[in-house]
């Protein structure tokens, strides 16, 4: 439970990754959640033209308010780049595989059972 923990807060939504101290950023690569969250959130919510739906965003330090579209924040905000969505996905399946594959050699070679 407490890797579970641990994955969903650093996958870059609870704390951004730009925000993700740096001695734990080796756990945020790894992170296959972390992937998924960045595929998401950049498949989700990539927007260009005039169309694209609104913010309105208050800086709490200065109280001046701005307009942004959603891309722009969450880009800004989570260090989102939509260039990557296949990457990421890409990662996602290879980590798919790598976990079918571990299991499937411990099913088959591992056995705690002595005849």
């Amino acid at each position: 439970i407490t890797y579970l923990l641990i994955l969903n807060l650093l996958c870059g939504f609870t704390i951004p990754a730009p925000l993700i101290p740096i001695w734990w950023k080796w756990f945020y690569w790894i992170n296959p959640l972390a992937y998924a969250v960045n595929a998401m959130l950049s498949s989700q919510n990539y927007c260009v033209g005039s169309d694209c739906p609104a913010l309105v965003v208050t800086n709490q330090a200065t109280g001046k308010s701005q307009i942004m579209t959603v891309w722009d924040y969450l880009s800004s905000v989570y260090g989102l780049s939509y260039e990557h969505v296949w990457l990421w996905v890409g990662v996602l399946i290879f980590a798919i595989f790598l976990v079918r594959a571990v299991t499937t050699y411990g099913l088959t070679f591992i056995c705690y059972v002595k005849r």
